[in-house]
């Protein structure tokens, strides 16, 4: 299994920018209109990567229209962290860390933004800075708290934190009964009981 398989990205929400457009007499949509159907398709294609685990250049210059139209630092925010996930798609791991700071920069409060930082962390082998934003992300709800258990669980073991690493795998078991990799996982582990201390 490789490393990639263990990672997970999750896209942010889709941005729907709900101003009500003033329609004139133009058949030219609005720039609120613009920045929305950008935000939408970059949040798709991010969506995709994650599935396929690829992104075309196409994907990749529409989600930096996204970032050059999005009309708060909300949108931009989400635009910024799907780019970052293209990136991340392609291996270009600085790439997205890079983009991915620049949205946590606009909402440091993105929980899928700093599971996406933490699985960055994790893809260039910084397991400490990892966990850390793994755990971070696990205080703002994040939309799938069984995979940042488990991706936290593997930052765990990679600093020898076996106790914290079956721990979490526990967790995302438990989380997601269904799901068996985090069974797996722990397997690996032999939990040995020690004799009290007198």
């Amino acid at each position: 299994m490789s490393l990639k398989s263990w990672s997970s990205l999750s896209a942010g929400a889709i941005l729907l920018l709900a101003a009500a457009p003033a329609f004139a007499a133009s058949s030219w949509p609005t720039v609120s209109l613009l920045a929305s159907g950008a935000a939408d398709t970059c949040a798709a294609a991010s969506a995709a990567a994650q599935e396929s685990g690829r992104a075309s250049d196409a994907d990749l210059a529409n989600c930096s229209r996204a970032v050059k139209l999005a009309i708060h630092d909300g949108a931009r925010a989400e635009a910024l962290n799907n780019r970052s996930v293209l990136f991340y798609a392609r291996a270009n791991y600085d790439a997205a860390l890079t983009d991915n700071t620049a949205a946590l920069r606009l909402n440091d409060r993105m929980a899928e933004g700093i599971v996406n930082r933490g699985s960055i962390f994790l893809m260039q082998h910084r397991a400490q800075a990892a966990a850390v934003n793994f755990s971070r992300a696990l205080e703002f709800n994040p939309a799938h708290p069984e995979k940042v258990y488990f991706n936290r669980a593997l930052a765990r073991e990679d600093v020898g934190d076996m106790a914290g690493a079956y721990a979490d795998f526990a967790q995302a078991s438990r989380l997601d009964p269904q799901w068996e990799q985090p069974k797996r996982e722990m397997g690996r582990f032999t939990i040995q009981r020690q004799r009290p201390v007198s």
